[in-house]
């Protein structure tokens, strides 16, 4: 098998030297090249296959943000990495929309390699390019119009904390890129297992102020057929309802973690569909839950992978349908998901092709961690159902 192929772009001459000399150990295992300008990374592109492509964002001409930009309409299966000194706002924006993973200048050899190794991995055993692809053009989470104008009344200019934590907290796309930000070394330091309400309050409104109208401005405006927006609705309502429950089940390390999880939980059906605007559902098979034949699940799990998420998140979307028989010490975090998810399936959030796996559930039901609760487990799924239901509902501006 070939090597792997990175491409590299930084206007400054003594950038792309660092870059030669600190990956010189790395040539045994992957091809690179080193380019001065946009222009002529595309060029490159055209005619070979990269695998990975880490561009500076400040550059004159064509800058970072437009060339990855272009690549994720031309080259969706390629990997895009942001490698820039600049976290002003305004560069936050075009990055969290531009880039899969981002590194702040000068960046240690040892992490950028960890970074570029990571994303060589295809987290799908039988999609694997496939499954890049589809997931790797994604910039933007589709919302349903009542979620949009949600999204809206974030953005004026008297909304507060408490209304950026909510609306965070309830909406799928916003959630993972923020995730997505917080996650990577972009933003410097941050708190391990960090929630999404610590996250919102860690960067303050403003900064969730443009992360939520980049991500607004990329959303489809299109319609979908019946079919199409059931199942979004769906797998919406069915996100949140489990995020809510999953507070209440899950442990208080495992927590944020837990909510994440639940509520990303079926982001590889909402950007599958995403791509069947107007009826078009030619490509989507709704009842094998596929996309060109890549199963909903494994282009989310490899979304969450390009975009770096913590590896406890993606583990438990990725098993959110696989039986689970926790350890008595703890249910951990895909444990949890699982059991906030199948007490959901006896509500009116349920997802019509998840099943309801009562002994399982009984067993999960059983474990010490969640006897110990004095819960009623029926009625609070309702609860948890009944606030997923009231997001649902259109907002009174």
């Amino acid at each position: 098998m070939s090597k792997p192929r990175a491409l590299f772009v930084d206007d400054e001459p003594r950038i792309l030297d660092g870059l030669r000399r600190s990956l010189r150990g790395k040539r045994g295992e992957w091809e690179m090249e080193f380019v001065s300008d946009g222009a002529e990374a595309l060029e490159l592109m055209t005619d070979n296959h990269y695998d990975v492509v880490v561009s500076d964002m400040r550059m004159p001409g064509m800058d970072g943000a437009e060339l990855l930009t272009q690549i994720s309409r031309r080259h969706p299966e390629v990997a895009r990495v942001v490698l820039s000194g600049h976290i002003e706002p305004e560069a936050t924006v075009q990055v969290a929309v531009a880039g899969h993973r981002f590194l702040t200048k000068p960046s240690d050899a040892e992490t950028l390699t960890s970074v570029i190794d990571q994303l060589l991995v295809r987290t799908s055993a039988h999609h694997q390019e496939e499954a890049r692809r589809i997931a790797g053009g994604v910039r933007a989470i589709p919302t349903l119009p009542e979620h949009a104008d949600r999204i809206v009344a974030l953005l004026a200019p008297d909304a507060s904390l408490s209304d950026a934590v909510c609306t965070a907290m309830h909406d799928v796309g916003l959630s993972a890129k923020l995730l997505q930000l917080s996650n990577s070394r972009f933003f410097g330091a941050q708190p391990r297992n960090s929630s999404v309400e610590s996250i919102v309050n860690a960067m303050g409104v403003p900064m969730v102020q443009a992360v939520a109208g980049a991500g607004h401005a990329l959303r489809p405006s299109s319609t979908w057929s019946p079919a199409v927006e059931a199942h979004l609705r769906t797998a919406w309502r069915h996100a949140v309802a489990t995020a809510c429950l999953v507070d209440v089940v899950a442990s208080p390390a495992n927590r944020p973690h837990a909510q994440a999880a639940a509520l990303l939980q079926d982001v590889g059906r909402l950007v599958c569909l995403a791509g069947v605007p107007d009826g078009d559902d030619c490509a989507v098979d709704l009842q094998a839950q596929t996309r060109d034949g890549v199963p909903f699940r494994d282009v989310g799990v490899e979304l969450l992978h390009l975009w770096g998420l913590p590896v406890p998140i993606i583990t438990a979307v990725a098993q959110r349908d696989t039986p689970q028989s926790p350890d008595a010490s703890g249910l951990g975090v895909t444990a949890a998901v699982r059991t906030a998810h199948l007490l959901i399936q006896r509500t009116e959030s349920a997802c019509p092709d998840g099943g309801t796996h009562e002994a399982e559930l009984a067993q999960l039901l059983a474990h010490p961690q969640l006897r110990a609760k004095d819960v009623d487990w029926a009625r609070a799924a309702e609860e948890a159902s009944e606030q997923a239901a009231s997001w649902d509902r259109p907002l009174r501006l």
